[in-house]
């Protein structure tokens, strides 16, 4: 650990491991652990011309092949706290891959990198062509933030930019800035993001046909020797980068009008909620206006018109909004009322079905002639309906927990008309060395006062999915009828820090997340929502669609198993002689063991619940049986 949170630890720890809720980094980035981009497009060896610009509002999660070499940092808008656009880049002590660097060590270590492709830095284009003298006053700029919504980066830790020499065939670090805090950050500049402009004045040095430039950060993972508590740290936030001729040391004028933070919910209470519940009042579910963070970068103000459509599953238009038009005023955030907090007026038609998804698209649009960026001026949100609730947006920007053994983590909803809970969805955090694979109840309450339990199972422990921010689902092997409020969560079995996705850009449910830690319940001292989401409604699907054995003489026991190991017998010996292999299924239809035909099975891992066999015959095209069991801890 670093010698101040060390320091500190020590001397709280006995407090700490008594009672305690707790808010970490992540271990690892889910949308870039699972994503389907990592692999790059082949990148052009010609070099770019002038401008170069990005503000990182594009949709992808890596930075874009056609301005960039590398993809070790994050393009997202959940951890900034009020961006200049929509969308940054943040640099933190994750690699390319979504995990911790294999380096990451208590002391500063090298992380991040963003690598400009090769710049035409020698020739100016266009309608006056011709080489790029010291006049021309070439002029790099961009935007940095520290933490923002994440973890502040140490002193020790910076984040710092470097120019490439051709002639030289070396790198030079012309900026750096120390870690601070958000606060610190705040009061020493009196903005959110500072803005830095460098000249490029030597041009024996720059002035080439292949100029490259490079942001890195130095990061130091905290609470390594606590495993389960170890995670993601030193967040910076880069927005706006700008390179180009005839700009000035006070050149912070963009002509551009954009998003700054992403699309809402149009729902008052929810993210997302069943189709069922939303049906009951469909009026008091919905807003009565909505939040929107529209942005003047440019030095004079600017008129512009706002609007949003509602587009059904067909992709026919079922509402529109026209806000009109409305003066921004300079380097500001919209504060026209009909721009700011655009009124909702509608509600989703109810229909006949289990289910229903809508996109809501925002559009704002300067003038005649447009601005600088086109991509930042739209922004999307999906509003679904389907079978269960969500405070949170579905990305985790940080891990909560509990300690010490046998505390206890309630979730509360609120139901609009009786429904049945079949499933509880948890997406968890990956832990250093998975630190955080210990067992608890899962448990649901009516009541919290007095408190009240109408569902408790053992066995279960933190599981992970390899899709993108995918939740696991805990199918209860009992159903559970309810009405009125509920609570979904559960209770430990040790101290270790389970790590729960936490949403910090979503604040439904600060007033709904409870702990007890020493036999009383408190609301959370966290603004944000847990990454938790109970399923209702009709019976789940299990995922294994059943399929008529050849052999009805295979008979397993014990049944449920109760010292992890299976065991098979059959009427006729001879039939084992055609078998091949067991595949194991749990309820969703997940693999979870694959093993070589044998009379004694292995089940080590399994958490208690209902799972199926399917026996394969020597061919693997036939499944021979297929056998229900329950295993228990």
């Amino acid at each position: 650990m670093k010698k101040t949170t060390l320091t500190i630890f020590l001397l709280l720890a006995p407090f700490l491991l008594f009672s305690q809720e707790m808010l970490i980094g992540l271990g690892s980035n889910p949308k870039i652990l699972s994503s389907k981009s990592s692999s790059r497009l082949m990148k052009s060896s010609v070099p770019r011309t002038l401008p170069f610009i990005d503000d990182f509002s594009s949709e992808n999660i890596f930075p874009a092949d056609s301005l960039w070499e590398d993809k070790t940092v994050f393009i997202n808008s959940d951890y900034c706290l009020h961006p200049v656009s929509i969308g940054v880049a943040t640099f933190d002590a994750l690699d390319s891959k979504g995990m911790l660097y294999p380096q990451a060590i208590a002391t500063a270590f090298p992380a991040d990198s963003l690598t400009s492709v090769k710049i035409r830095l020698d020739s100016v284009f266009g309608s006056s062509p011709g080489p790029i003298m010291i006049d021309d006053s070439v002029y790099f700029s961009f935007f940095y933030q520290p933490q923002g919504i994440g973890n502040a980066p140490e002193e020790d830790d910076s984040l710092l930019l470097e120019f490439y020499s051709e002639s030289s065939a070396k790198w030079f670090k012309v900026w750096s800035a120390p870690g601070t805090t958000m606060q610190n950050f705040l009061d020493t500049n009196h903005c959110y993001f500072k803005i830095v402009l460098i000249p490029l004045i030597d041009s024996v040095k720059y002035f080439s046909k292949n100029f490259q430039f490079r942001f890195r950060n130095f990061a130091s993972l905290a609470n390594n020797s606590i495993p389960s508590w170890a995670g993601n740290v030193d967040q910076w936030n880069v927005d706006y980068v700008y390179l180009n001729v005839h700009r000035s040391n006070g050149d912070s004028i963009f002509h551009d009008i954009t998003f700054a933070e992403k699309a809402p919910s149009l729902l008052k209470n929810y993210q997302a909620m069943p189709w069922k519940q939303f049906k009951v009042d469909t009026t008091a579910e919905m807003k009565d206006s909505l939040n929107i963070s529209i942005y003047n970068l440019d030095s004079i103000t600017k008129n512009s018109s706002y609007k949003f459509d509602i587009f059904n599953e067909l992709d026919a238009v079922i509402h529109s909004y026209n806000g009109g038009s409305a003066n921004i005023l300079p380097h500001a955030l919209q504060t026209a009322q009909q721009h700011a907090h655009p009124p909702v007026g509608y509600t989703f038609p109810p229909s006949a079905g289990d289910s229903a998804s809508f996109e809501i698209v925002h559009v704002i649009k300067e003038g005649i002639n447009g601005d600088d960026l086109r991509h930042n001026d739209t922004i999307r949100f999906n509003q679904n309906f389907y079978n269960y609730y969500a405070y949170d947006d579905g990305c985790p920007e940080a891990g909560y927990g509990l300690t010490p053994a046998n505390s206890k983590l309630a979730y509360k909803f609120n139901l609009n008309t009786a429904d049945t809970l079949r499933a509880i969805d948890i997406f968890w955090n990956r832990t250093y060395n998975d630190a955080s694979q210990k067992y608890f109840y899962l448990t649901v309450w009516s009541s919290l006062s007095p408190e009240t339990i109408i569902y408790q199972k053992s066995g279960y422990k933190p599981q992970y999915e390899d899709s993108l921010n995918k939740f696991y689902r805990y199918i209860l092997d009992t159903p559970v009828g309810l009405s009125g409020t509920f609570y979904v969560g559960w209770k430990q079995t040790t101290g270790d820090f389970l790590n729960v996705g936490f949403d910090r850009n979503t604040n439904y449910s600060s007033t709904n997340i409870f702990y007890n830690t020493s036999g009383t319940w408190y609301p959370s001292m966290y603004s944000g929502s847990l990454m938790i989401r109970p399923v209702l409604g009709k019976e789940l699907p299990i995922g294994i669609h059943e399929t008529a054995g050849i052999s009805s003489n295979i008979n397993l026991f014990p049944n449920p198993v109760s010292d992890h190991l299976l065991h098979f017998s059959f009427e006729n010996p001879e039939q084992m002689k055609e078998l091949s292999q067991i595949k194991v299924f749990d309820l969703t239809g997940r693999t979870v063991c694959i093993a070589p035909f044998s009379t004694t099975l292995d089940l080590p891992d399994l958490q208690s619940g209902l799972y199926f066999l399917m026996i394969f015959d020597k061919n693997h095209l036939k499944v021979v049986q297929i056998l229900k069991f329950f295993e228990e801890i």
